[in-house]
Protein backbone atom coordinates (compact mmCIF):
# COMPACT_ATOMS: atom_id res chain seq x y z
CA UNK A 1 0.00 0.00 0.00
CA UNK A 2 1.10 3.58 -0.42
CA UNK A 3 2.37 5.66 2.49
CA UNK A 4 -0.93 7.57 2.62
CA UNK A 5 -2.90 4.30 2.75
CA UNK A 6 -0.63 2.93 5.48
CA UNK A 7 -1.01 6.13 7.50
CA UNK A 8 -4.81 5.93 7.24
CA UNK A 9 -4.77 2.24 8.25
CA UNK A 10 -2.54 3.01 11.24
CA UNK A 11 -4.85 5.78 12.44
CA UNK A 12 -7.92 3.56 12.01
CA UNK A 13 -6.27 0.73 13.96
CA UNK A 14 -5.16 3.12 16.71
CA UNK A 15 -8.78 4.24 17.11
CA UNK A 16 -9.94 0.63 17.34
CA UNK A 17 -7.22 -0.33 19.83
CA UNK A 18 -7.96 2.74 21.97
CA UNK A 19 -11.20 1.12 23.07
CA UNK A 20 -9.42 -1.66 24.96
CA UNK A 21 -5.92 -0.22 25.56
CA UNK A 22 -3.59 -3.06 24.55
CA UNK A 23 0.13 -2.57 25.27
CA UNK A 24 1.03 -2.19 21.58
CA UNK A 25 2.41 0.46 19.30
CA UNK A 26 1.63 0.67 15.58
CA UNK A 27 4.40 1.67 13.21
CA UNK A 28 4.54 2.17 9.46
CA UNK A 29 7.40 0.23 7.88
CA UNK A 30 8.56 -0.65 4.37
CA UNK A 31 6.71 -3.63 2.92
CA UNK A 32 9.74 -5.39 1.40
CA UNK A 33 11.43 -7.57 4.00
CA UNK A 34 14.93 -6.45 2.96
CA UNK A 35 13.94 -2.79 3.43
CA UNK A 36 12.03 -3.63 6.61
CA UNK A 37 15.12 -5.26 8.10
CA UNK A 38 17.22 -2.11 7.54
CA UNK A 39 14.40 0.02 8.91
CA UNK A 40 14.07 -2.09 12.08
CA UNK A 41 17.83 -1.96 12.68
CA UNK A 42 17.56 1.85 12.69
CA UNK A 43 14.18 2.10 14.47
CA UNK A 44 13.86 3.11 18.12
CA UNK A 45 10.82 4.47 19.93
CA UNK A 46 12.74 7.72 20.42
CA UNK A 47 13.59 8.32 16.75
CA UNK A 48 10.32 7.03 15.24
CA UNK A 49 8.06 9.30 13.22
CA UNK A 50 5.52 7.99 10.72
CA UNK A 51 7.48 9.33 7.75
CA UNK A 52 10.74 7.63 8.86
CA UNK A 53 9.78 4.65 6.69
CA UNK A 54 10.05 6.81 3.57
CA UNK A 55 13.84 6.80 3.94
CA UNK A 56 14.04 2.99 3.79
CA UNK A 57 11.54 1.85 1.14
CA UNK A 58 12.92 1.09 -2.32
CA UNK A 59 9.49 0.45 -3.90
CA UNK A 60 7.29 3.04 -2.13
CA UNK A 61 5.13 0.31 -0.59
CA UNK A 62 4.45 0.15 3.14
CA UNK A 63 2.75 -1.90 5.82
CA UNK A 64 1.59 -1.31 9.37
CA UNK A 65 3.34 -3.37 12.05
CA UNK A 66 2.20 -4.01 15.59
CA UNK A 67 4.94 -3.87 18.21
CA UNK A 68 4.68 -4.68 21.90
CA UNK A 69 5.59 -1.88 24.26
Amino acid sequence: MTYEEALAEKKEAENEFAEWQPPVKLIIAPQLMSDQKKFMEFYTEDNYKDDLCLLFSTDDQYTVLITIR
